[in-house]
């Protein structure tokens, strides 16, 4: 009990030394600096930032990707080279230019057999269907035999634009009465785009938010189907009816993509010296611009200072 009560005595006592010291720290002696303003290296070689005065806490950001000051609230990051890929499969029939590939800019996301239909007849759709390689490989019966393929990849910053416009993929099966349809399947479905991170994926099979539509009959052979791996089209039963179905994503949005905040890299805290150096190496040439961003901190407040040196990195 007495070893107890020692303990919290001096833990009263070291709050009171730490506020004491906190409320007393006078916040106008920050006269933290980093007096070089340009320094020129070499990719890989070790910089050293002389650093003068004093400041409890020091935060550095190099000025690359993920460590730029400028970047400190937030980053917005720009997509550009949106692509579209996918692979196929045609199985029974031997039904020719039953399937199409469709993209839309302008469809307002009604996917009432209606307002799809009155959309397409309105030219809001382009089809890109000679874009790709289908599934083509005929069998011994004269059908389909169920090959898969990968039908290539397609451009799509011609349709996007340089206003980044959200876009609608789809998906359109349309057979003849008393022909011999086939299944269509389709898998690997990927909408990219790139960044200054890497290439990004935008949606996938599995992500796409897919609608089925149904412009014709319904019933024989039924709606469109998509699961994560795959969306297909089911052939039906003979008699085979004449049909029109669509399989449409949800809009892909090529907007840039908020990331968070860059953070900085913490060089001193509270309880370390005060630096006279700071040293550092860049992997990638280029022009940075380094932050030192000091701070001392009382319970009566904050100031803060930033100092910058231009950094340029060659190779």
């Amino acid at each position: 009990m007495m070893t107890m009560l020692k303990k919290y005595i001096c833990l009263l006592l070291a709050a009171a030394l730490l506020s004491s010291c906190s409320k007393t720290m006078d916040l106008e002696t920050l006269d933290f600096d980093a007096p070089t303003r340009e320094i020129t290296a070499k990719v890989g070689e070790e910089i050293k930032f002389d650093l003068t005065g004093s400041a409890n806490i020091v935060t550095f950001y190099s000025g690359e990707l993920g460590n730029d000051y400028v970047y400190r609230e937030g980053r917005a990051l720009e997509l550009f080279d949106p692509e579209v890929s996918f692979s196929s499969n045609a199985n029974y029939g031997n039904q020719e230019d039953q399937l199409s590939v469709l993209v839309s800019t302008a469809f307002n996301g009604d996917f009432s057999p209606e307002n799809v239909s009155a959309s397409f007849d309105a030219g809001e759709w382009t089809d890109i269907t000679d874009m790709f390689i289908l599934s083509s490989a005929i069998g011994s019966n004269g059908n389909y035999n169920g090959t898969t393929v990968a039908s290539g990849v397609f451009d799509l910053s011609d349709i996007v634009g340089p206003e980044k416009k959200g876009l609608y993929f789809a998906f359109r099966n349309q057979t003849i009465p008393g022909g011999k349809p086939t299944q269509w399947t389709l898998s690997q479905v990927s909408v990219t785009a790139n960044t200054l991170t890497g290439r990004q994926r935008l949606i996938e099979t599995k992500t796409g938010g897919w609608t089925a539509v149904e412009l014709g009959t319904p019933g024989n052979p039924g709606r469109p189907n998509s699961s994560g791996s795959a969306v297909w089209f089911p052939r039906g039963n003979s008699p085979y009816p004449a049909y029109d179905n669509w399989i449409v994503t949800e809009k892909i949005d090529f907007s840039a993509k908020d990331i968070g905040p860059d953070m900085g890299e913490p060089i001193k805290s509270y309880a370390d010296p005060q630096l006279g150096e700071f040293k550092y190496t860049y992997d990638v040439p280029g022009t940075y611009v380094a932050t030192f961003l000091a701070s001392n901190i009382n319970a009566e407040g904050e100031v803060k200072v930033v100092k910058q040196v231009k950094v340029i990195v060659e190779p």
